[in-house]
């Protein structure tokens, strides 16, 4: 487990992360330190987008497991 402290929007949080979420989500949590709005906006269409494409994916290998 990995414990950070990182500030969002002047908020201050220590949180703790498993290692290999740690290093998956690492770039994300450098970004959203001092975030413009717009990187903001980006960053959580891109998690939006990820879920959604993810849930996609999923439905799509339901349907075939369901077929057979």
């Amino acid at each position: 487990m990995k414990k950070i402290s990182l500030s969002v929007l002047g908020e201050k949080f220590e949180i703790e992360l498993e290692d290999e979420f740690f290093e998956f989500v690492k770039e994300d949590l450098l970004k959203i330190q001092h975030p413009t709005p717009k990187e903001l906006l980006f960053l959580i269409l891109k998690n939006k987008k990820e879920m959604f494409e993810t849930n996609k994916k999923i439905k799509n290998i339901l349907q075939k497991l369901d077929k057979k």
